[in-house]
């Protein structure tokens, strides 16, 4: 599946970012979304986030084409 991820760091940084999942449910999803941005940014940034969104985008036949 595929996720649009937005979090904010702070008021002034905001990261959008997509990320695939084997996880079709957002529980799971989300767990995978904290562990990349604890990966990326470090385990601070995931205590102190100000904002988090997490989107499942559905591709259909039509937009592969």
């Amino acid at each position: 599946m595929l996720y649009r991820l937005t979090f904010a760091l702070n008021n002034e940084e905001i990261v959008t970012t997509e990320m695939t999942s084997d996880k079709e449910d957002l529980v799971g999803a989300t767990e995978e979304a904290f562990d990349l941005i604890e990966r990326d940014y470090g385990a601070n940034v995931v205590l102190n986030l100000v904002a988090f969104s997490l989107l499942k985008i559905e591709i259909t036949n039509e937009m592969i084409n």
